[in-house]
């Protein structure tokens, strides 16, 4: 019972010391603030939104619903705000569960 014990607390470790190491992409939670151009059928962040090339018609929304329209994103700046790359994998649970911030709490930026 005790090599058991030993051996499962030897894995666990092994395996939160390695969650520091592999990176992966976190993506923007679906709340996430945008801008949505109906007339042209494209959304902006607003980090990007001063760059953007829109038109008047513009709705503030959420990202589930700019993606629920099938709009595109405005730039390359948009698509890169949406993601936040290189993320330990402990990281990135922290992030999702609540308990560290992510780069779109920030409100300053994303209001």
């Amino acid at each position: 019972m005790k090599n058991i014990v030993i051996t499962a607390a030897a894995v666990l470790s092994l395996l939160v010391t390695l969650g520091f190491f592999i990176p992966i992409q976190l993506s923007a939670p679906p709340d996430a603030r945008t801008i949505v151009d109906h007339t042209n059928h494209i959304y902006v962040t607003p980090p990007c939104f001063n760059q953007a090339d829109l038109s008047n018609y513009l709705q503030e929304a959420e990202y589930r619903e700019a993606k629920d329209l099938d709009y595109k994103p405005e730039s390359s700046c948009t698509q890169e705000t949406l993601v936040e790359k290189n993320v330990p994998i402990n990281i990135a649970l922290l992030k999702t569960i609540g308990i560290s911030e992510t780069k779109w709490d920030d409100e300053t930026i994303w209001g």
